[in-house]
């Protein structure tokens, strides 16, 4: 039996986890592809962060489809995941398209929203795909892949998923009368604005503080805010009153308006 080569591998890196490394994706070929590389004995597998070809040194020769690419529907299983990922496409009346890496190019993949009813999209849906959209769609060339094979070279590619940032929205229920609240960011990255009254969806009042910018989720937050107060008279040091405040969970998403414009929040309620 010939050795078998690894002819591909292609990296999700994503960052919202802490160890930068995708979580819960599910790479399905489309029939196309699967019956491709299927007559091309090679084998596809994927551990929900990679995936990964290997097949037999003619392996190359041997593989051919009508729109000469190789295409995965690629799906998501990790709960966090649609809260915590920055995605541009309009769901769910689009996806995501995944182009194949350029000739010369570093291997970096990128990612556009295409709608469904796109006349190359929709080609390669099934009718169950289209009650249950995947996530995104790669699309691979095989004329990039085959260049990198004549070099007896292994195919890397690679894929950054970016972390949504949202407003982070503290509120503060209970008693707190000290004067100047104030919540600091120790690496002085965020900001925050002052305490202002506002009721909860029942009409229980509290305190809310928004970041005055979007900050990006976090699985493991390395950001440290404190919650304090500021005293009225110069000289003297502010009061810690949380030395280290709670971070959002990239579930807990609400939406406002804030400047006349529809804003995702993250609410982190905080009781005294």
């Amino acid at each position: 039996m010939d050795a078998w080569l690894p002819l591909l591998q292609l990296e999700v890196r994503h960052g919202y986890y802490a160890t930068g490394r995708c979580r819960g994706l599910r790479f399905e070929p489309t029939l196309g592809t699967a019956a491709a590389i299927r007559r091309a004995d090679i084998a596809a597998r994927s551990d929900g962060c990679n995936l990964f070809l290997h097949g037999p040194a003619d392996a190359p020769d041997a593989l051919n489809t009508p729109d000469e690419g190789l295409t995965w529907l690629i799906f998501t299983a990790d709960a966090d995941f649609a809260c915590a990922t920055d995605d541009p496409a309009c769901r769910p009346e689009q996806l995501l398209w995944i182009q194949g890496a350029e000739s010369g190019g570093d291997g970096t993949l990128t990612a556009t929203p295409r709608p469904l009813r796109d006349a190359r999209v929709a080609s390669l849906l099934t009718s169950a795909d289209r009650l249950r959209p995947p996530f995104a769609m790669l699309w691979l060339p095989l004329a990039e892949l085959r260049r990198s094979w004549a070099n007896a070279a292994v195919a890397r590619l690679s894929w950054r998923l970016e972390p949504r940032a949202t407003v982070w929205k503290y509120c503060l229920h209970g008693d707190w009368p000290e004067p100047a609240l104030a919540i600091v960011d120790l690496s002085g990255e965020a900001s925050f604005g002052t305490p202002a009254r506002d009721r909860m969806d029942d009409g229980t009042p509290m305190l809310a503080i928004r970041s005055t910018g979007r900050i990006p989720l976090e699985q493991r937050p390395t950001r440290r805010l404190q919650l304090r107060s500021r005293p009225e008279s110069d000289g003297h040091a502010d009061k810690v009153l949380i030395r280290r405040l709670p971070m959002p969970a990239a579930q807990f998403l609400a939406r406002e308006v804030i400047e006349g414009q529809p804003t995702v929040i993250s609410e982190i309620h905080v009781h005294r």
